[in-house]
């Protein structure tokens, strides 16, 4: 157990896909965290980046460990990547498109050192006009729905978001890696806190921790199509995963019955091949899906 600060060690995981000058700006800002340099290692792992950023990384910062994919792993695959290959003592996933406040690390790590029983803490998502984008959020099984937390203190709650969230060390040796059926992203995050809670881990949300986050930088270069599969996928795999037989009844009939007439018939929204898709998907892995779920249930 992480008992002083000035023996904790942080691993902070910044996946790239795109590249560009968004990671060039992120590391600039983490650089600029008020916590021992020392103690922080950043590790960049590039999933095939049309620019080369991992030659581009070295370059600026030579210090940085950098893995380098030959094709594009995921943004789950590439965590889990960093994450075997760097120990310590917690670990501070983000993505390649935030800014960090100088004292956002500090804060969340000073709560959990201060909370042995907080496995997960994330704080305050802005956009660039200061606008909320997400704090912590509860999950809703019977919808598969979340809804925003908005605090002025830390609070406990489902999930706080994989695009920046510090995990305990041994949250991660009680309950394994980020699963990787979560290609390429998408509910990744929520799967892991839940998994962490059932552990009896606390998932907390800090709001003093800011940072800021162009929102759908990478999603916005994928085909909207693509966006409603890899949503819809995963999103059914966390309801099979983790919800009760009468959650999941009420999930399929507001879902299938409800939900989607509206949004396919009303809102004329192109969702019926990606919905159809992603439910073929989870009929196809339903024998893994439920191994996960009884394995995860028989640690509990």
């Amino acid at each position: 157990m992480v008992k002083n600060k000035i023996n904790s060690k942080v691993t902070i995981i910044i996946p790239t896909s795109l590249g560009g000058q968004k990671p060039i700006d992120c590391i600039n800002s983490i650089q600029k965290f008020n916590y021992p340099d020392q103690k922080i290692k950043i590790v960049l792992v590039d999933n095939h980046t049309s620019d080369k950023t991992y030659q581009k990384i070295k370059q600026k910062f030579p210090k940085i460990g950098v893995i380098r994919n030959t094709k594009n792993q995921g943004f789950v695959k590439a965590v889990n990547q960093a994450i075997r290959k760097s120990p310590a003592d917690y670990f501070f996933v983000t993505n390649d498109d935030i800014i960090f406040t100088k004292d956002s690390l500090q804060t969340l790590i000073d709560y959990a050192q201060s909370h042995p029983n907080t496995g997960i803490v994330g704080g305050t998502q802005l956009d660039f006009q200061g606008h909320l984008l997400a704090g912590g959020r509860n999950f809703n099984p019977f919808t598969g729905r979340q809804v925003t937390i908005k605090a002025g203190r830390p609070v406990s709650c489902d999930q706080v978001d994989g695009c920046a969230m510090l995990i305990r060390g041994e949250t991660i040796e009680k309950i394994g890696l980020f699963d990787e059926a979560f290609f390429p992203a998408y509910g990744e995050d929520l799967d892991f806190c839940l998994r962490a809670k059932k552990a009896g881990w606390q998932i907390i949300y800090h709001p003093r921790a800011i940072f800021y986050h162009h929102f759908a930088h990478t999603t916005s270069k994928l085909p909207l199509s693509d966006v409603y599969y890899f949503g819809f996928k995963n999103r059914l795999r966390v309801i099979i995963k983790h919800a009760n037989i009468l959650e999941i009844t009420y999930f399929f009939i507001f879902h299938y019955l409800l939900t989607m007439p509206i949004r396919i018939l009303i809102r004329k929204e192109p969702i019926l091949g990606p919905e159809i898709k992603a439910l073929n998907w989870n009929l196809k892995n339903l024998k893994k899906t439920l191994q996960a779920r009884r394995k995860l249930y028989s640690r509990n």
